[in-house]
């Protein structure tokens, strides 16, 4: 599908606290660039990742923020924009540490079916060491070069899109597949430092990805019992919470270890972690399928992801004492605790 037809293409190398002059201006556009930025536009599925705020200046009269400007700049403002993207290396430069490689920053405006609106994306692609092989006069040569890999897992984009007017451009599209990294520098350098943005979701999409990780987690690791122990204990301390705001990561963090957390957040992209969300408890009730019973003679069942009816294996009726419930199935496995 493509991010639409490229309309014009910059592209810079940065290095982390670069202050010498940058590298880089106008790319000639061509079959070729448009074929390859494509590809990896598709393949990043950057259309549908996770979208920030940019964090405006709400006193100024437009707005002021200093990516979107650029960004309106280089999309609607005719001729040679380098001089804007420039200014955009220059802030990625003071973003990176000297822990970061040194990257290729490109800006590529798109043209979309609206006529209205525009669409910039900005990469980041890593240098990195590649292997060239040459044959000539019937011997083989090879050569180590610096590239830019464009399919990193360390690369980075933003695509930010909207009409030349006081609401376009106020938010964007990210991918940044560090932004979960221990190291809090690291994860900050693309939307906090270098957009000056903050992640957004909202609660039905974070409840909603929030169960759809833990059912996943929960299929992942139906042949270990302590592990799925893990996960419906977690469902249960989520259900009588009273923290107003969760995120992926809080959920892991604060409930779950070693291979239950890996197969729980091995269902959201790393960008998606870190976004807070009021759980909305109705609907993950009715994705989780979770029910807690406390009966009269004090024995507590528990049944997440099961359906509730002869289907499912649990059964809730109705007698002259009152509603009863019947649970049937096979036991796999028995065990006897004590408390200690």
């Amino acid at each position: 599908m493509g991010a639409g037809t490229l309309t014009a293409a910059y592209a810079f190398e940065v290095s982390p606290r670069q202050e010498a002059g940058f590298v880089g201006g106008a790319i000639a556009l061509g079959a070729g660039l448009q074929t390859a930025l494509d590809r990896t536009f598709d393949r990043s599925r950057l259309g549908s990742a996770p979208s920030v705020n940019l964090l405006v200046d709400e006193n100024s009269p437009g707005r002021d923020h200093p990516v979107r400007d650029v960004a309106l700049s280089v999309a609607f403002t005719a001729g040679d924009q380098s001089a804007a993207v420039e200014s955009l290396a220059n802030r990625l430069g003071q973003s990176m540490d000297n822990r970061s490689k040194a990257s290729l920053l490109m800006a590529t405006l798109h043209q979309t079916a609206s006529t209205s609106t525009r669409r910039l994306i900005l990469w980041t692609f890593p240098q990195q060491e590649v292997f060239n092989l040459r044959l000539a006069g019937g011997h083989a040569r090879l050569e180590l070069l610096d590239a830019f890999n464009r399919e990193s897992s360390l690369r980075k984009a933003a695509m930010l899109e909207g009409p030349n007017q006081a609401t376009g451009m106020l938010t964007a599209r990210v991918l940044d597949l560090q932004s979960t990294a221990t190291e809090r520098a690291v994860a900050d350098l693309w939307i906090v430092k270098f957009l000056q943005a903050r992640l957004q979701m909202s609660d039905t999409e974070g409840t909603m990805l929030l169960a759809r990780s833990l059912r996943a987690a929960h299929s992942r690791t139906k042949d270990d019992s302590v592990l799925q122990e893990q996960i419906n204990a977690a469902i249960g301390a989520l259900r009588t919470s009273n923290q107003p705001r969760w995120s992926i990561d809080s959920v892991a963090q604060t409930f779950l270890s070693g291979a239950a957390a890996e197969s729980f957040l091995s269902h959201s992209r790393p960008e998606e972690r870190g976004a807070a969300f009021a759980l909305d408890l109705e609907r993950f009730d009715h994705l989780i399928q979770y029910k807690r019973f406390r009966l009269r003679n004090g024995i507590i069942v528990s049944a997440p992801f099961v359906e509730i009816g002869d289907a499912g294996g649990v059964t809730i009726f109705e007698d002259a004492d009152g509603r009863r419930l019947q649970a049937e199935g096979v036991i796999e496995e028995e065990e006897v605790r004590t408390r200690g």
